[in-house]
């Protein structure tokens, strides 16, 4: 069988393959003959892949992680039991919402929406059993309930070019705050408590954040967050300034019309606010994305307009970008200017590419009514993977999950989509790992043929 497919190789290929300096050319003596067959077939599968690519550019969705219930890397058993005898550990009322993927590491967030959560913020590791649990980040001691220097209710974060996590907590007992923490020094860069007339426990839930890194010096970048606590808003922070101030436009509300969500059959109602933010690629005039959980409708303002420490009426300057297919929980945008959102009632995910008319002509990239319930959050990954956690958030948060086992209840995905984070300067698509194998076996056939 091995023969016949080598003589149909060389049957449907040149004699010799010409590619600017690259000549292949079949020896009389076997062993070369085998090595030029060889150098065919693994030229023609790469060509074969790369055509694919080039005509899709996204791969089949991989199942990275599930979960029926969310445990922890505890010390030991004693002290995981501990923990559940105190009603500190309380599966059942843990929900991951949060994704963030560095270098080969995936953190999650867990927010503290109801007791018994031992950590706000982890990064996910691998028992010796190969079962994947929570590690708390940065450690236990930085996830300490009751503590204000610590982490007490993680919604979401993100990770900059420079690997240094900037981490929107929500707070509860203690002031919302945002940490900045490097990852390469375990080092706490940065801790910024908001005043109190910009962000509070009372009106305001630090939601998504996005990482302005458009100036050349990084102490330029800003931050932004949304609020989605109604009426909603946005939070700008000002690295070099150290300060932070609110934006409102009543489009960050929460939609009247768009309380009700039916998900596979079912109704169910959200009154929340402005959630879902998205950064457009680095470049001039840039935008920030945003829209209410409860919303059809997707907005923009530019960067430019809400960097102002002073910000009065914003309304000349927000533009309507149309209207999704669907309530949308998390956004995010490429390097390339795709925006990806979640279709929430179709159980889907869908692409936009900002530079067309309006998100109206999104497509679906993917859907699974069982195993895509609820896309909260996106990463990208530097392989050009989209990531995302689809956790049943609609159904978790009015006690319909099942704990036994029967189900998976969280599960983190990723896409390939040859692309990379809207944080990175724009360069072509990234070339999947396999292709880049692929081409690499083939430089090897030619050199042996030689």
């Amino acid at each position: 069988m091995i023969y016949q497919h080598l003589l149909f190789a060389e049957s449907s290929l040149p004699r010799t393959l010409n590619s600017n300096m690259l000549t292949i050319t079949p020896d009389r003596n076997m062993a070369d003959h085998t090595r030029y067959y060889a150098c065919v077939l693994l030229l023609t599968s790469c060509c074969g892949m790369l055509g694919c690519i080039r005509a899709e550019d996204v791969g089949e969705a991989t199942l990275v992680y599930q979960w029926a219930s969310l445990d922890y890397d505890w010390p030991d058993d004693a002290t995981r039991q501990s923990a559940i005898d105190e009603g500190r550990y309380v599966p059942e009322n843990i929900i991951a919402t949060g994704i963030k993927v560095h270098g080969p590491v995936v953190y999650l967030t867990t927010p503290r929406w109801r007791d018994g959560v031992p950590a706000s913020l982890s990064s996910v590791v691998e028992t010796s059993g190969g079962r994947a649990v929570l590690r708390p980040f940065p450690s236990w001691e930085m996830n300490q309930l009751g503590n204000c220097s610590a982490l007490q209710s993680v919604q979401s974060m993100e990770v900059d070019p420079l690997g240094r996590m900037w981490i929107a907590d929500v707070g509860g007992a203690c002031a919302p705050k945002l940490i900045i923490y490097d990852i390469k020094t375990d080092d706490v860069i940065r801790t910024y408590t908001f005043p109190s007339d910009v962000a509070n426990t009372n009106d305001t839930y630090l939601n998504d954040i996005v990482i302005d890194t458009s100036a050349d010096d990084p102490d330029d970048w800003f931050a932004y967050i949304s609020n989605s606590r109604n009426p909603g808003g946005l939070v700008v922070y000002d690295y070099r300034r150290d300060s932070s101030h609110k934006v409102f436009h009543s489009s960050m509300n929460a939609e009247p019309d768009a309380t009700l969500m039916t998900i596979n059959g079912r109704n169910y109602t959200f009154d929340v606010a402005s959630d879902g933010i998205a950064l457009s690629p680095l470049g001039n005039n840039m935008k920030v994305y945003y829209c209410a959980l409860s919303g059809y409708n997707l907005y923009s303002v530019p960067t430019s307009v809400i960097k102002q420490p002073v910000v009065t009426d914003i309304s000349s300057s927000v533009k309507q970008e149309g209207r999704k297919v669907s309530q949308s929980d998390g956004l995010v945008v490429s390097q390339e200017g795709n925006l990806y959102f979640a279709a929430l009632h179709l159980n889907a995910v869908y692409r936009w590419d900002t530079s067309s008319e309006d998100v109206s002509s999104a497509t679906e990239l993917v859907s699974d009514d069982v195993t895509m319930q609820w896309a909260d959050t996106f990463a990208f990954d530097d392989e050009g993977y989209l990531w995302f956690i689809a956790n049943r958030l609609h159904m978790w948060r009015v006690n319909e999950l099942t704990f036994t086992g029967s189900e998976q209840n969280f599960l983190v995905w990723k896409v390939y989509v040859g692309e990379k984070s809207y944080m990175h300067k724009s360069g072509g698509k990234t070339i999947r790992a396999d292709l880049m194998l692929c081409l690499v076996a083939v430089l090897y056939a030619v050199i042996s043929t030689m």
